[in-house]
């Protein structure tokens, strides 16, 4: 008559219900230490009849609507790590391996001498030319370097204002984002904003990071990350990523590479630890291996193993809430 549980979950989840109630508690989240509070000691729930109370509260009152994390693209590791991937992040911490790299697929950006790789170029070039139609007269500043050219840029910048603040307006050679050929600086023509924060308030830089998600580019290093991203705020700098990832990244909340990446990471790890569903002969079809029902014996298996059984649930109705309990619980 009645189904069995499991209750790793219910267990988690009666841990952060009952020290919620708390004066003094502020944990939000389901795995919540066990803290001892003045005149009231927690534990976990851990004995068959408790369990079952629990279950029996989540059934009979109804499972609470969660909201489901944003869809994030299913991606190989291999993705994740390969240099020559669109999704490889390079920032001061992680360098490029190898620290030499050069990608094969550079193509020159029409009108211009800069160079990057072919979905790039063709994001860029697009961009560009709907900006200007909107009355924007931007322009590409800068596109691919070699490692040789970032490292005489480093060099320069860190001879002219020191080590600190060129690692925080310049990469070190092998960690730069245009060494990937991914990546290009936008200016206006002439401007007095070019390569400055002040960039970001002007119309075309305001245009661009409303729109550049549309071409799968996204500004890598938004203001006030720079704890994250380990520069400081640069709305010329795009970086293209694909159109579908740079959705996903805008609707996940991620406001960095680096976040997003991770959740990336997260959904490639998961991908791999879950086993593939078995396809069933016809869709819709129910699995074919029949379940075996639950025999008595089975049943009888109860003693902390937080089965819910129908003897369990005679007891609820002379039981005082759980909340008034003085069993179950150690100092």
């Amino acid at each position: 008559m009645y189904a069995r549980f499991a209750l790793p979950e219910v267990s988690k989840w009666a841990d952060s219900h009952v020290l919620s109630r708390k004066s003094g508690y502020s944990g939000s989240g389901t795995q919540c230490p066990h803290r001892t509070t003045e005149g009231f000691p927690f534990m976990r729930l851990a004995s068959a009849l408790t369990s079952s109370v629990l279950v029996g509260t989540l059934v009979f009152s109804g499972t609470a609507a969660v909201a489901a994390p944003e869809e994030i693209p299913a991606v190989e590791a291999s993705e994740l790590t390969s240099a020559s991937s669109l999704l490889a992040l390079i920032n001061p911490s992680t360098k490029l391996s190898p620290e030499d790299y050069t990608p094969k697929d550079l193509v020159t950006l029409s009108g211009t001498s800069f160079q990057l790789r072919k979905p790039a170029a063709d994001a860029v070039e697009e961009l560009v030319a709907d900006a200007r139609a909107a009355g924007h007269s931007i322009k590409v500043l800068s596109a691919f370097r070699s490692y040789q050219r970032q490292a005489s840029l480093f060099n320069k910048y860190q001879a002219q204002y020191g080590t600190e603040y060129a690692e925080r307006i310049s990469a070190r050679p092998g960690t730069s984002e245009h060494q990937l050929g991914l990546a290009a600086d936008l200016g206006y023509t002439n401007s007095r904003a070019e390569l400055k924060e002040a960039f970001g308030q002007t119309p075309a830089g305001q245009w661009i990071a409303e729109h550049a998600v549309d071409y799968g580019l996204i500004v890598r290093y938004p203001v006030g990350k720079e704890e994250i991203t380990g520069y400081k705020y640069e709305p010329w700098h795009v970086r293209y990523i694909g159109k579908e990832q740079a959705k996903a990244m805008q609707e996940s909340g991620a406001e960095t590479f680096e976040e997003y990446f991770g959740m990336l990471q997260d959904a490639s790890m998961q991908a791999q630890a879950t086993p593939a569903a078995k396809p069933s002969d016809e869709p819709g079809s129910v699995p074919s291996t029949p379940i075996e029902p639950t025999s008595e014996k089975e049943n009888q298996k109860v003693e902390g193993s937080g089965v819910l059984r129908e003897d369990d649930l005679m007891v609820l109705r002379f039981l005082p809430p759980y909340r008034d309990w003085s069993f179950g619980f150690t100092k």
